[in-house]
């Protein structure tokens, strides 16, 4: 299989199609990432391959509907607050928001972007949600996207080959679709209310010069702190604290990676994101990405 693989995370997240995310990883096993895309004439599968876990927030930006699935590991991946299993997937609507974490694992994954026209049998909620699918239909997609993948993947498009293919996929994906969306599972509040929150927490974390602090979010958001909480619990599986930080820290390296000069320094990128506690960043970012902020920098100022 003709992988494109990363030794960068943010590099890797970077490369990802077909939708508007947020991520931090979530620990690393192995410093690798892997990803492979075929566009069979509009209906787009994506494999993916990840070192460690993942925090991972997003909105479907394909026309059509986005299908997630595990391919290892499926019960560590949790969608919209919700575990997978092998036989569930996480179905996207077009213009859905979605979250997905795995913690602390290196795992894989595929996605199968849809046609715009294609019928979705759920409720009308409209929002994404795990999907219930007869028993052996993801086994099957999973196979056929992987034989299509190793066929396909680095081959010039629009071949024979390619429109047999998308017919293939579209038939295993359709059969995956054939039961009803599972509801979503309600922990104290619905599920609308705390997607809701978790919208309007990215949507502060986005607009802000500098990344918020969880008593910002409470006040933003208009919910109390233990509410939060137990939302980002739920979806994240961590208090939104360790969720801010792994966001600050890969938005810093970020910075410390593209647009940089020979006269930058790690201070003044730490300084412009509101961070002064120097020292104890610099180990916080070590731990996380292997290396201190000088280096990362160095590397990128050549």
């Amino acid at each position: 299989m003709h992988m494109k693989w990363f030794e960068d995370f943010d590099a890797w997240g970077s490369a990802v199609t077909g939708a508007h995310l947020r991520l931090a990883c979530d620990g690393v096993e192995t410093r690798a990432w892997g990803l492979g895309i075929v566009d069979l004439d509009g209906v787009v599968l994506q494999i993916g391959s990840e070192g460690g876990g993942t925090l991972c927030y997003g909105v479907n930006a394909h026309t059509g509907p986005l299908l997630f699935v595990p391919l290892i590991h499926a019960g560590a991946h949790v969608g919209n607050g919700r575990a997978l299993d092998d036989d569930s997937l996480l179905l996207i609507p077009h213009g859905a928001d979605f979250s997905i974490r795995v913690r602390r694992r290196a795992h894989a994954w595929l996605s199968v972007a849809l046609p715009a026209d294609t019928v979705i049998d759920r409720d009308a909620g409209g929002g994404s949600g795990r999907h219930a699918t007869p028993p052996g239909t993801v086994a099957a997609l999973r196979r056929v996207s992987q034989t299509i993948a190793q066929a396909l993947l680095g081959q010039p498009p629009g071949s024979p080959a390619h429109r047999a293919a998308r017919a293939e996929l579209l038939a295993a994906a359709h059969d995956c679709l054939a039961s009803e969306t599972v509801p979503p599972m309600v922990t104290g509040r619905p599920r609308l209310d705390r997607a809701q929150i978790i919208r309007r927490s990215m949507d502060a974390i986005d607009a802000a010069p500098i990344l918020p602090t969880v008593t910002d979010l409470v006040t933003i958001v208009g919910v109390n702190s233990r509410t939060l909480l137990r939302t980002f619990q739920e979806t994240f599986g961590m208090p939104p604290k360790r969720y801010l930080m792994l966001r600050e820290l890969h938005a810093v390296r970020r910075l410390l990676t593209t647009g940089v000069t020979l006269d930058t320094t790690v201070a003044e990128v730490l300084v412009r994101n509101g961070i002064w506690e120097f020292g104890r960043f610099a180990g916080r970012y070590r731990r996380q990405f292997g290396e201190f902020p000088s280096e990362t920098l160095r590397r990128a100022q050549g």
